[in-house]
């Protein structure tokens, strides 16, 4: 850029500059970028500040454009010869600059204001998403099921969730989160149980809930039209069913303590259920011990059918016995560098599958491990062998059979 008269901003010039006239500072600049010696050029030009200040205190050069903020002109500090070709820009007036947290009064303004308006909206928002949610969550609006008209399988889910999650004073049920101990072996099957019972309005949200426990998304422009979603673990629920002869009070201890021997189909009913309740606590067992090594493992189909064959002809606790050894083998081997890590964790289904049927062509008795601190019974187990099948700790020492 070419230094002159006309294109330096002397408004705002330094005071150690101030006994150089115009034209000598012009000439000061100059020389500088031309390489003389700073030292020299603070000598002859009698100006009191170091060397490695001289170009700060030079005045700023005019580059013709404007200010979008205030229409002053813009100017670009001169920098050290050594990046000679970089300028930063700024209005000479209110010090804008094209930067995304420009300090100029404009842009604190614009700022201020902008963040007034989106709190503004947020506000709007709440009230709007607090009215939706009221409206579509109202008790009034939902019909409720009729409490005969509940299966079998509603009301063990009901009596796990009542167990684990009603308020003292039974009228909603309390953040699933809260609850002290787990619902079930395995999360998908904690899942499985809740998604039961909410799918089909067994359990709604209750209003009782925190506005950010659900989630509204706009699906139309002018905001018509939205969908309402939540957190299955962070809403309190209320409970959707209608009692016989209007008692809910009568209805809350049936679905807490319910007697089922006597419904039809009850012993298909409950041997189904053992089966898959066993089928996840040996899921969560193997789950722990591939854990305890370090082994990252995601049960798929194989697994599934390897322990359902192994359900057949032994129990949890005896799988248990299984898994454990599978696992230490492995183990080991891994350990002695006979196989990959990789290789040592798919090892072990196969070798539960291979131990178990060894197990079972050679009539083996199998030592029937007890259930670990860190893996207590859950909900479900205790609701299902201890109220309901009045099997108890069979549940875990037997092996699934339709003839409890």
């Amino acid at each position: 850029m070419r230094i002159s008269i006309e294109n330096i901003d002397f408004i705002n010039l330094d005071k150690k500059l101030g006994h150089l006239s115009k034209e000598k500072i012009v000439e000061l600049i100059v020389a500088y970028y031309d390489g003389e010696k700073v030292k020299d050029l603070l000598s002859k030009y009698e100006i009191k500040t170091t060397v490695s200040n001289l170009v700060k205190i030079f005045p700023a050069v005019l580059n013709g454009e404007y200010c979008i903020k205030c229409e002053s002109p813009i100017v670009m500090q001169l920098e050290s010869r050594s990046y000679s070709n970089y300028h930063q820009k700024y209005c000479s007036s209110c010090g804008h600059q094209e930067t995304s947290f420009c300090s100029c009064e404009f842009c604190i303004n614009e700022r201020m204001e902008a963040k007034k308006l989106e709190n503004e909206r947020q506000k709007r928002l709440i009230v709007k998403k607090r009215q939706l949610i009221c409206d579509y969550y109202e008790e009034d609006t939902w019909v409720k099921i009729s409490e005969k008209d509940l299966s079998l399988e509603d009301r063990l889910y009901l009596a796990v969730i009542l167990r684990g999650a009603l308020s003292e004073d039974t009228s909603y049920i309390e953040p699933l989160e809260n609850i002290m101990g787990e619902i079930a072996p395995t999360s998908e099957y904690e899942r499985e149980i809740i998604k039961t019972l909410t799918g089909r309005n067994i359990l709604v949200p209750s209003l009782k809930s925190k506005l950010n426990d659900f989630e509204i998304e706009f699906i139309s422009e002018g905001e018509e039209q939205y969908k309402i979603s939540y957190y299955i673990y962070k809403v309190h629920y209320r409970l959707n069913v209608a009692p016989k002869e209007d008692n809910y009070d009568a209805m809350i201890k049936r679905l807490m303590y319910p007697l089922l021997d006597n419904e039809e189909g009850f012993k298909d009913f409950s041997y189904g259920i053992w089966r898959q309740v066993a089928l996840n606590e040996c899921l969560q067992y193997l789950l722990y011990q591939m854990d305890k090594v370090g082994y990252t493992f995601n049960p798929g189909e194989k697994t599934i059918k390897v322990f359902e064959e192994l359900l057949e002809h032994f129990s949890v606790s005896q799988i248990y016995s299984i898994i454990y050894r599978s696992v230490a083998n492995s183990t080991q081997r891994y350990q002695a560098r006979e196989i990959t890590k990789i290789h040592a964790q798919n090892s072990v289904i196969t070798s539960c599958e291979s131990y178990g049927q060894r197990a079972i062509a050679q009539g083996w008795k199998l030592t029937h491990y007890a259930r670990l601190r860190d893996l207590p019974e859950t909900y479900i187990s205790n609701v299902l062998f201890t109220s309901i099948m009045q099997i108890a700790e069979l549940g875990f020492s037997e092996k699934p059979t339709p003839e409890f």
